[in-house]
């Protein structure tokens, strides 16, 4: 019995010794670990990262795609967890064509009647919601192709249509190789319309829509330096979460079925001289082709389809006043044709075949509707406080040729053919507590409806040759409250 207990004794003063020597290993491998890791949070202070256009609101800081990829390190292996949690609290005078629960607002519905006359949409509403909080996993490889190799996944808990609302979703999700001259992304992202390096900085998670083109899509994208300071973009896409309007609602079918991606061209002038100004400019064309049925209505097999496109030009110009001071001014004007996937106001119409109503049964053809929206944004940032307006403005063109019973909703393909007009003014004002941000947007946004339309779809005021059309205008005054942290 006394051997067992010598035995025993020797074994736990063994034991002591080897935790010991484990706790002052791991004491060292601390301190040192403790070291590196203090000095790369000095190293990350300067510019911490996110992933979305409301991310950007924090002042002298920039997140795009090309910020991201410039963090990159050639041969080792990293992963990032990042995002925000966001809090909007928001009021309107009326109710808005929305999606989310209101946390995406594109405009004032139109007037409806009950039935003692008094319009139910002229009815104030609040909110408050925790929805548009995000979480990204940025991944970092060792070079490849002789490329580095990066790559972002991000979700939010906005779900994916009004019914999913508060459940996680996909935003990002792509692999990006990056050479000296040339980037290559593929996977989901921003749609190149959105145009990352010329957006506003919006408090309202729509950044501007539905004047500004708002969509992400899975995509492949080159991105080429010609120079030093001319690039070119060329990208084909598909559509995912934001997708074309057709006979069976909103699907990304109807580009499937055409079996040619929606392809794009860019060109834009970036020179930047680092903390005293810089200038962007850029323009670009974008082409897709919709196969909006496949049979007809007597299940006649149907290869009819629809051109659509787009063209834009941007513009940004910033200059510094002092090292945490700048000011800036931002600008984009689109012009699109059958362009209906992306928040902005436009679509497609059924081509007209013959003065009878519309017949579903007929093989016919369409013909898009040309819409052109422009907008402006000019910001200061001071220090830890932005302030700035936005303006925008919209309108219905029309089509090239006549429309098949064109006063008839079911002969459009769009989000509102009652529409004549859009406008907004926007200001905002932010401040920034290091990685906690207050933010505060009062927008007005007016809509001019009507009930009549001409034979190419332009929505018609009362004359002589349509006494009986009618215009009016509605409004919506927005109070927008954001609190948002960052980590």
């Amino acid at each position: 019995m006394r051997n067992l207990m010598s035995l025993f004794d020797s074994f736990i003063m063994q034991r002591k010794k080897i935790l010991l020597f484990f706790l002052l290993l791991c004491s060292y491998i601390g301190s040192i670990s403790a070291t590196d890791f203090s000095i790369n949070r000095k190293k990350e202070r300067s510019k911490f990262w996110t992933f979305f256009h409301l991310d950007s609101t924090a002042t002298n800081l920039k997140y795009t795609t090309s910020d991201y990829l410039s963090e990159n390190t050639p041969q080792q292996w990293g992963v990032k967890v990042g995002g925000y949690v966001g809090v909007d609290l928001n009021w309107d005078t009326r109710h808005n064509v929305n999606a989310r629960e209101g946390i995406l607002t594109l405009y004032p519905q139109d007037i409806v009647l009950d039935a003692n006359g008094k319009d139910i949409n002229a009815r104030s509403s609040f909110n408050l919601l925790a929805m548009n909080t995000r979480l990204s996993i940025r991944i970092q490889a060792p070079q490849a192709l002789g490329a580095n190799i990066s790559g972002l996944v991000e979700g939010w808990f906005i779900g994916v249509s009004n019914i999913t609302s508060n459940s996680f979703s996909l935003r990002h999700a792509f692999i990006s190789l990056q050479w000296t001259n040339t980037k290559l992304l593929i996977g989901q992202s921003w749609h190149p319309l959105f145009t990352e390096d010329c957006f506003a900085y919006t408090v309202s998670g729509s950044a501007g829509a539905p004047f500004q083109p708002f969509s992400r899509a899975p995509q492949i994208r080159l991105d080429q330096t010609l120079g030093k300071y001319h690039h070119l973009i060329v990208y084909i896409n598909s559509q995912r979460d934001y997708s074309s309007l057709g006979p069976n609602g909103s699907s990304s079918e109807y580009l499937r079925y055409s079996a040619i991606p929606e392809s794009g061209l860019q060109y834009y002038f970036k020179f930047d001289k680092e903390k005293k100004n810089s200038t962007l400019f850029g323009l670009g064309g974008d082409y897709k082709y919709l196969i909006p049925r496949e049979t007809t209505a007597d299940n006649i097999a149907t290869q009819k389809g629809v051109h659509s496109w787009a063209g834009l030009l941007f513009f940004h110009h910033c200059s510094y006043l002092k090292t945490d001071n700048q000011i800036g001014i931002k600008a984009k004007v689109v012009w699109t044709c059958g362009f209906n996937d992306m928040l902005t106001v436009g679509g497609y119409a059924i081509k007209y075949y013959n003065p009878l109503p519309l017949n579903q049964n007929i093989d016919y053809e369409y013909v898009g509707l040309h819409n052109i929206s422009a907008w402006i944004d000019i910001y200061a940032n001071i220090k830890a406080w932005e302030f700035a307006i936005f303006a925008g403005y919209c309108e219905n063109l029309g089509a090239l040729s006549n429309i098949q019973d064109w006063n008839n909703a079911n002969s459009y393909f769009m989000s509102n053919f009652n529409i004549k007009n859009i406008y907004r003014i926007a200001p905002r004002i932010k401040y920034n507590a290091k990685k906690l941000q207050f933010s505060f947007e009062p927008e007005y946004t007016s809509v001019c409806y009507g009930n009549t339309r001409n034979s190419v779809g332009v929505v018609q005021k009362t004359n002589t040759d349509y006494p009986n059309a009618q215009i009016h205008a509605v409004h919506n005054l927005r109070f927008l409250f954001s609190t948002t942290l960052f980590f």
